[in-house]
Parts: C-alpha cells; sequence; structure tokens
C-alpha cells in the first residue's frame, strides 16, 4: 500500500532520532570494530549496523520506496520517493571517540528533495526542515546568521583525499589573509545544520557525496542560505561541490575564496525549496 508524505516525514524523525541513539551506544562502547575503506575513509560496526536498522525500518514501513546509503548503496527513482542516509557522517571522528558527528536522512519526492533530519546524538539536537513547517531545531524554528562582518564570520570547511592538496592550501591562505575564522569540523551534514541554525556563517567543500549533502543543504537553504545547485550538478550521481552561506556573507565570501565549487549560488531566504532546485 502506498502511503502519504505526512506518514513519512513522521518515520523520518523518529529514524532520524533511533538511528542517532544506537550510534551513542557504540560511540560509547569500550570496543568498536573499524575497517579502512581507502585513505582517510573508514567505516565502523556501528555504521553498518544503523543503515541496515534505516532500510529494514523504510522497507517494511514503504516497500515501494528507494533508498541511497552510504554503505550499502541504492540508487534514486525518478518519480515517488528517494531516502538518502548516512547513518554516522563523521566516521572518522566517531571512531577517534571525537563527539562531532551525526545521522542525516533525506527524502526526495520524484528527485527533489522535500524533507530532511540531521541528528546529533551527543547534543541531543534534531535538525529538520520540510516545506509545511520550515527549518527546525526541535520544535524552535531557526535562521542562519545575521551577522554581516567577515572579521566575526566563522566558515566551516571540508576536504577529503579526492581534492587536490593546494587547493585545501589556498582556500585557508585565502580566508587568513581576510582575517575570515574558519573550522575543520569532519561532518559536513552536522556543518550544514550548523549553518541553519546561525552557529557557523558558512560551509564549503569541493565535493561532497549525496548522502552527505542533500538533507543538510535542503536545511540550510530552507533556514535561509544562499546555496549552490548540488542536483543540477548531477549530484546525486557522482557527488558535488557544497556551498552553504548566510545571504549577509556569501558573496563576499565567494569573492575571496578559490575556485572549488559548480554552478550559480542561489538564495533561498525564506523559501522552503530544495538546495538543489534552480531558481525560477
Amino acid at each position: 500500500m502506498t502511503l502519504n508524505a505526512p506518514s513519512r516525514l513522521a518515520l523520518g524523525k523518529t529514524l532520524a532520532e533511533k538511528a542517532g541513539r544506537i550510534a551513542l551506544d557504540y560511540f560509547r562502547a569500550p570496543d568498536l570494530k573499524t575497517d579502512s575503506k581507502g585513505p582517510g575513509d573508514v567505516v565502523t560496526e556501528a555504521d553498518f549496523a544503523v543503515e541496515r536498522m534505516l532500510r529494514a525500518a523504510i522497507l517494511e514501513a514503504f516497500p515501494e520506496d528507494a533508498i541511497i546509503g552510504e554503505e550499502l548503496g541504492g540508487k534514486a527513482v525518478a518519480k515517488g520517493y528517494t531516502w538518502l542516509a548516512d547513518p554516522i557522517d563523521g566516521t572518522v571522528n566517531f571512531a577517534r571517540r571525537l563527539s562531532y558527528f551525526c545521522v542525516s536522512l533525506a527524502l526526495l519526492k520524484d528527485g527533489q528533495p522535500i524533507a530532511a533530519w540531521v541528528f546529533d546524538p551527543v547534543t541531543d539536537e534534531l535538525f529538520w526542515a520540510d516545506e509545511e513547517h520550515g527549518a527546525r531545531l526541535g520544535d524552535t524554528p531557526i535562521a542562519c546568521s545575521r551577522n554581516d562582518s567577515m572579521v566575526d564570520a566563522v566558515v566551516g570547511l571540508g576536504f577529503s583525499g579526492r581534492h587536490e592538496p593546494e587547493l585545501y592550501r589556498n582556500c585557508v591562505a585565502a580566508l587568513s589573509d581576510h582575517d575570515v575564522e574558519f573550522r575543520r569540523l569532519g561532518a559536513g551534514a552536522l556543518c550544514l545544520a550548523h549553518v541553519a541554525a546561525g552557529r557557523l556563517d558558512a560551509y564549503v567543500e569541493p565535493h561532497m557525496n549525496p548522502w552527505d549533502a542533500v538533507g543538510g543543504l535542503f536545511i540550510a537553504a530552507t533556514a535561509g542560505a544562499v546555496t549552490k545547485d548540488y542536483l543540477a550538478a548531477n549530484g546525486l550521481e557522482h557527488g558535488a561541490p557544497v556551498f552553504a552561506a548566510s545571504p549577509a556573507t556569501a558573496e563576499r565570501l565567494l569573492a575571496i575564496l578559490p575556485a572549488m565549487e559548480s554552478g550559480t549560488p542561489q538564495h533561498r531566504q525564506n523559501d522552503t525549496r530544495s538546495a538543489g532546485e534552480a531558481a525560477t
């Protein structure tokens, strides 16, 4: 039986929080099995346990839905619903018992995001957005920063082995030359949620996979952030650059950063459409 979107929205919230509780139990356990997926990229038994739980619960409720997860793969559908799941974003932090990580879920309808949830189990904070309620932290509406001073701005950065090392050095140099504070915190989805909540003024990463990027970008865009068009850059298939910034800092930040993103910034202030939907 095909159930409606509100039923999926309720499930998304429940699953994000449940996944976070499972992840937190593994995080606090004395032994954690960890494997390498490549240089600078790890996976733990918690990643698999959380993703399997998410898949089982979604498919039990909505067997016709598609799921794309970081660990077990999948493919989006052009018509109908697709879930994007990162069971633990910030796995390197998680494996080293550094408490900056999250669970990220996003729900697409006909290829466009309609809701997203980013849950930080350490702080017990659920960042979420949908087309009816806007962007929220728990029950409280949130909006991106109004800070209009680059000297007072704090920018989140993300880099990996997929990027040229020189690009990272140039980015750091550009921010340093303009006295802009930056943080490399290690969990892009959570950084994007913090842009939505005004805790970071911006977040930039040359390439993010869709299970990391789509949910956080949707929440940030719904909270009023300027974003780049991730889906138009074929992000669902291959990943894409990520840019999200408060309206007060976006233009000036783009002017000083090296060219690491693609597409045109889309201003999403007071707009609940997806970060990947072209402006009209």
